[in-house]
């Protein structure tokens, strides 16, 4: 690689740090550090906010994903984008005015214990963890390897780029805290932008013919024929698209700890939906983005064609920006999937020692009788151990497909049974928590069965959510409430 790109990689990891510091403002204890008191108040901390929703969710996973889906042909996937605006709706009349309406300082899962107990929420932070540490380990390994493939790097560079990626994430979050992380969230998220649209201008600009000619050529190659409305489960219908994002969407937006800590940062339901309003604009806009850069990248193949073409869809986008973009650019593009990658890096290491710190050690009882000092260097001592064992794990997920299939299982099999358990805390029913915790269980296990099945990995997350609701509502008829462990409907 040139030189000036090195340059502006490394000068870009460190701008990251340096900002994630100087942003973080002073943590006064475990909770400020983990949701900043809700004070993320105003127009101005609610675009960062939901520019660090947005962020979060479109990792170095998405980036290289969407792009290498498209391009295979998988246009249907375009459908998803519908999924956005259908989860503001819910967020904003349904689900957030019940959340929030808790008491002043809850946490994110203080939801899910005064419904169904203590055990059931500590069910739900354990699978948050297997969830998230899982999801970051996919999140380095993706770019690592694609990366590798374009520039041709035999595997010995595998673990100097991991603890790059990994550890840079991780120093910035544990001094920065959740106010740092939101800040390079929002800045990280318009790098992308930037460089996403780059891309399309450039392919736009530089490809050979008119642009009827390249819709021709698409037309030509069977590009637009993928919608398919079939029944089948073992290729990419329409139907699966549409359940898989739905499922996928609300999941992690009511169920993952990453973004309820946002919504508590933010404070009230008003200012929560303007900031998720700011992510659903966001996200469409950078998802309809790398929708083009994929129709892109197979139009600018299709018209020049490259004996080198790496094979593996996962790596064309990375293999075009190193060969085909101009010097100074490549680095910035690099720039962006590092950038993609590290914004969810931190909000996961961020998210999960706040499960660790408040759903654990501090229901435990010692913590909390720390002062808020004590509580917060316990905080930042267990962010850095997350972060080190989530870069560690990065070498143990290659086994789970493409980087398209170990986004759809890693986040199916986990979220869809959070999803489900959010949802029933803010039922006015009553459910058992006997039956509550067995559905996370049997829905992840149903969600896994898929994954290893033929099955399109799309079905993940609606089996693993189905599975979850249907065994808690059917097991309460079994399993009693129990009211001493239970919430009573008015109290939820």
């Amino acid at each position: 690689m040139n030189p000036i790109d090195l340059i502006i990689i490394g000068a870009y990891l460190i701008g990251c740090v340096v900002a994630g510091v100087w942003f973080s403002g002073k943590q006064s204890g475990a909770a400020d550090y983990f949701v900043a008191g809700g004070s993320m108040r105003g127009w101005f901390n609610s675009l960062l906010v939901g520019l660090s929703i947005a962020a979060t969710l479109f990792s170095g996973l998405s980036f290289i994903m969407l792009p290498s889906v498209i391009y295979g042909g998988g246009t249907v996937f375009v459908l998803s984008v519908a999924s956005f605006p259908l989860a503001w709706v819910v967020l904003r009349y349904w689900f957030l005015p019940r959340y929030l309406s808790g008491p002043a300082g809850q946490q994110p899962y203080d939801i899910v214990e005064r419904q169904f107990g203590g055990i059931v929420r500590s069910g739900a932070a354990s699978m948050f963890l297997l969830l998230r540490v899982g999801w970051m380990a996919a999140l380095i390994y993706a770019p690592t390897v694609a990366l590798m493939g374009a520039w041709q790097l035999d595997d010995a560079w595998f673990w100097p780029l991991v603890l790059i990626i990994g550890l840079t994430s991780t120093i910035y979050t544990t001094m920065g805290g959740i106010r740092g992380v939101i800040f390079t969230d929002a800045l990280q998220f318009v790098v992308i932008a930037i460089g996403i649209i780059y891309v399309v201008a450039y392919v736009l600009i530089n490809m050979p013919g008119t642009s009827a000619q390249a819709v021709q050529s698409l037309v030509d190659d069977g590009f637009f024929a993928s919608f398919d409305l079939s029944l089948s489960g073992r290729t990419l219908t329409v139907w699966a698209v549409c359940a898989g994002a739905i499922v996928g969407n609300l999941g992690s937006y009511i169920g993952d700890q990453m973004s309820l800590q946002r919504y508590l940062a933010s404070g009230d339901v008003k200012e929560s939906s303007r900031a998720f309003a700011v992510n659903v604009v966001g996200v469409s806009v950078v998802f309809l983005l790398l929708v083009t850069v994929g129709m892109a990248l197979r139009v600018w193949y299709l018209q020049v064609p490259d004996a080198s073409l790496p094979t593996n869809a996962d790596q064309v986008f990375p293999y075009f920006i190193a060969t085909q973009l101009p010097v100074g650019v490549t680095g910035l593009l690099i720039a962006a999937i590092l950038a993609a990658t590290m914004s969810s890096m931190t909000s996961g290491i961020n998210t999960i020692a706040a499960v660790i710190t408040l759903d654990f050690r501090m229901r435990m009882g010692s913590l909390a009788k720390l002062d808020n000092q004590q509580q917060l260097r316990f905080s930042r001592a267990a962010s850095l151990i997350v972060g080190v064992l989530a870069t560690g794990f990065a070498g143990l997920v290659g086994g789970l497909g493409t980087v398209f299939d170990i986004a759809q299982t890693l986040l199916g099999a986990f979220t869809g049974p959070l999803f489900a358990c959010l949802l029933l805390s803010t039922m006015r029913w009553r459910f058992s928590p006997m039956a509550m915790l067995s559905g996370m269980v049997l829905g992840s296990a149903a969600g896994w069965v898929v994954a290893w099945s033929p099955l399109v990995s799309l079905w993940v997350g609606p089996t693993s959510f189905a599975t979850a609701v249907l065994w808690t509502v059917l097991g309460s008829c079994i399993f009693k409430p129990d009211r001493l462990s239970c919430a009573t409907s008015s109290e939820a």
